[in-house]
């Protein structure tokens, strides 16, 4: 279930701390846009890069898979796959432990079937299904409010319960989305952040790559960092803090133990309210 809104018509005026993100962000953006993409591209060449096809950052085992996702990205992987927008992603929350490895590769061959129809069932892709309740609520105590709604900000790409990508073919190892997949995925393994650039964990580190290649990445990992930063700005000046109270934390710990939980979600759109 879900319930989307731009924000109340009386809206609270800003924390200090939410003006000095504000300012920050807003300072961090104009930086950003003089960033010369032919340096970018020259680090990249240096770094050298060539995909695997190993499927191994689409997987859980392996780290850290989560792929945060725009509004903007939600609504083209709609468009592509028919799908809703709560079957294409989920609140963003934090990581708690490592699935375990059942060994039954029947089931994700049997979720990669579901998929291949674009027809998949939420249940299938329930994020918590890795998660400990009690490792989850003490990582989300924070952000629980009087209501016992928990809020995420931001989106992420749905998982298998296995944690696996919900669009990772498990046959072939690849996309089942790729020519719409997120930014996030189009520019791994570099990333940009305080303006530096980085890279993630990839045996496709030390590859050839060309210098038009490296100039084409150069210039979608600038417009990916521009957008999520435009992205959490609008986010931040829509964003209306929450009362908090220990009768929340309790309703929000049962839902947890129960696996059903109430999620407020913000966004540069605005909230929207799911159970998940």
């Amino acid at each position: 279930m879900e319930e989307s809104s731009s924000g109340s018509p009386q809206k609270p005026e800003k924390t200090k701390y939410q003006l000095i993100l504000i300012a920050a962000l807003k300072k961090e953006i104009e930086i950003a846009r003089r960033l010369d993409p032919e340096k970018l591209a020259s680090e990249i060449e240096k770094t050298g890069f060539s995909c695997q096809y190993c499927g191994k950052c689409c997987q859980r085992a392996f780290g850290d898979n989560r792929v945060v996702l725009t509004p903007s990205e939600i609504e083209k992987i709609q468009k592509h796959t028919g799908l809703s927008k709560l079957e294409v992603a989920g609140p963003l929350i934090p990581e708690t432990c490592q699935p375990e490895e059942t060994g039954n590769k029947e089931e994700g061959r049997e979720i990669d079937r579901e998929i291949s129809s674009m027809q998949p069932e939420i249940s299938e892709t329930d994020e918590e299904a890795f998660s400990k309740p009690s490792q989850l609520f003490e990582l989300l105590r924070e952000d629980i409010d009087s209501q016992g709604n928990i809020h995420a900000y931001g989106w992420m790409l749905r998982r298998k319960r296995n944690g696996d990508c919900l669009f990772l073919n498990k046959d072939t190892n690849r996309c089942r989305i790729y020519p719409v997949r997120p930014m996030l995925c189009s520019t791994y393994p570099f990333y940009i952040e305080g303006l530096k650039l980085y890279t993630c964990e990839c045996e496709g580190f030390g590859g050839h790559i060309s210098k038009e290649e490296s100039r084409k990445l150069a210039e979608a990992l600038l417009s990916r960092y521009i957008a999520e930063l435009e992205d959490t700005l609008a986010m931040y000046e829509k964003y209306e803090d929450f009362e908090k109270d220990k009768e929340g934390l309790e309703i929000a710990k049962n839902n947890l133990e129960k696996g059903t939980c109430v999620y407020v979600i913000h966004d540069s759109k605005g909230i929207t309210k799911m159970i998940d």
